[in-house]
Formats: structure tokens, sequence, C-alpha cells
């Protein structure tokens, strides 16, 4: 599979942290700010990093923003800058780009500017956070709009012992299973920090005590199928 090229546009703590990941996962990144201190600390973790003005359109071209796969806007402590870096990767025909926001004002103009993937850290953290607090069995939320999310939660009693297949996600609850993650120490259940990604389910693996499946569906299916409501 091709690496991504993939620039992030910012370089707080969460655009940091982003970068790393990605790099970590094989990905080509590029990483940009206008701090030269920042670039220095980013260098060993980024396939290329630069310090520019990210609001300037010939700068952005000159370091190949507009052949990305993907450029993510990750600014967080100046909404001008933001705005004016979005418009400014819109004019140099950059495709795939995804911007923070930070309140329903800032998330409206950047629709405006035609910026369609919207994302904000904290509240996705909160959310999860939310949900992992009301109910134990839920490990980790990822919002997809506003109706859907990918929701990782530990297999219920209930199908502990059965197949994928025999477990009718999709039949009865309208769920996909995107996959599996098993401990590789299952004497030690409280320790999730050692985990197996099984890949792609087969259906006839049969889901364990300890495990932790991975779900695509909408919001009231994944409520009910993990019993908030």
């Amino acid at each position: 599979m091709r690496k991504k090229r993939i620039a992030v546009i910012g370089l707080g703590d969460f655009g940091i942290e982003l970068v790393k990941r990605l790099y970590e996962d094989g990905q080509e990144v590029t990483a940009v700010d206008q701090d030269k201190n920042k670039i220095d600390r980013i260098r060993e973790f980024s396939t290329y990093c630069v310090a520019i003005d990210s609001t300037d359109e010939s700068e952005l071209k000159e370091h190949g923003l507009d052949e990305m796969d993907a450029v993510v806007l990750a600014i967080g402590d100046n909404f001008e800058n933001l705005i004016v870096t979005a418009d400014a990767l819109k004019k140099i025909g950059a495709i795939n780009i995804f911007a923070r926001y930070q309140s329903d004002l800032n998330k409206r103009v950047l629709q405006m500017l035609g910026i369609e993937n919207l994302f904000n850290p904290e509240e996705q953290a909160a959310h999860s956070m939310a949900e992992q607090l009301a109910n134990s069995s839920v490990k980790g939320v990822t919002l997809l709009g506003q109706d859907y999310r990918i929701l990782e939660a530990m297999v219920p009693k209930h199908m502990q012992g059965k197949t994928v297949q025999g477990a009718k996600l999709r039949e009865d609850w309208n769920l996909n299973l995107i996959t599996v993650k098993r401990p590789k120490n299952t004497r030690r259940k409280s320790d999730r920090k050692d985990e197996e990604v099984l890949g792609i389910p087969s259906p006839n693996l049969v889901l364990a005590e300890g495990d932790i499946l991975v779900l695509f569906g909408k919001t009231e299916d994944l409520e009910q199928m993990i019993g908030i409501r």
C-alpha cells in the first residue's frame, strides 16, 4: 500500500502528537509551523518539516502542500491565521483539508469557506470520557458526524464463546465489526497495554472474555447493544 503524503500545519500539543502518530504509522508526514523551535522539536519524528508563514500561498506551494493526499489544519490558538491558511490552501488546490475548530462560530466560518472535514479534539475527548464514565464496558469513542460513531467496547457476556457470525452483530444490532482487540496476556485482565489487533475478523473467530470489539454504527444502535439505554 502506498504511503500517504500528509501535512500537519500547527504544532501545538495536538499537532505534534498527530505528526508523531502518523510518522510511526509509516506515512510521509510534512510538519509546518511558523515557530522554528517547534520545527526543531519535531524534526526526528517527521519526513519533512519547515518553518514558514502558512498564510502565504507561494510558500505553501513551494513546499508541496498542493500535492498532499491530505492537509490537517491543527492551529488552535489563532483563528484568524487558521481561516487565512484554509483559504490559501483552497486557492492552491489542496485536497482533503481537515480543519480544527474550537467554537460553533469557528465551525460555521470554516464551512462557509468550503471546508467539509472539521474536528474538535476536546469535544471528541469529552464525549469519549463521558461514555467511558457512564458505562465501564466502553473503552473509546470516535464521533463521525451527528449520528454515527466508532466505539470500542468489551465483548458482552452473551456474546462470549460465540463466533463473529453467531454474534449476529449486523443482523440483530445493525452494527459493523471493524476489528477485535485481544489482550496478549489473558491472565492479567486489568492490563490493557499489550493488546493484539486481530485484523479483519473472520466469521469463524470465537469471541472471548476480555476481547474489545471495535464497532461502527448509529449511536442509538451502539447504545442499545452495550446496554446504556
